[in-house]
């Protein structure tokens, strides 16, 4: 019994460290928007701050914006504000805005 208590205690202590390991992931990105006019894209940069809690922290320049998480799985993470629509690919670390304006973002993230 409690060789069984402690291996549970050690095993909850484990979990914690892991999950405080973990901690929050920040990227900067960079990229432009793809115009269907096939001019040159616009370039546009972006910081975004993933925390192990599904909070997502985005700021394009204009101050931090506070997204809607929609899902979280292993390969993409899915976002939206008033503007736009965000997909973050977890495998490549792409970032794509959706805008209902239907102009289309994508930025390369890099770990920071």
């Amino acid at each position: 019994m409690f060789r069984t208590a402690v291996a549970v205690a050690a095993l909850a202590i484990v979990c914690d460290v892991a999950l405080a390991a973990q901690g929050s992931r920040q990227f900067s990105c960079n990229g432009g928007m793809i115009e269907s006019t096939r001019l040159a894209p616009v370039p546009k940069s972006a910081r975004v701050i993933l925390s192990p809690t599904n909070k997502i922290s985005l700021d394009l320049g204009q101050g931090d914006l506070k997204p809607t998480l929609m899902s979280d799985n292993q390969v993409q993470l899915k976002f939206r504000t008033k503007e736009f629509v965000g997909e973050f690919f977890h495998y490549t670390n792409d970032l794509f805005l959706i805008y209902k304006s239907g102009h289309l973002a994508r930025l390369t993230c890099t770990p920071t």
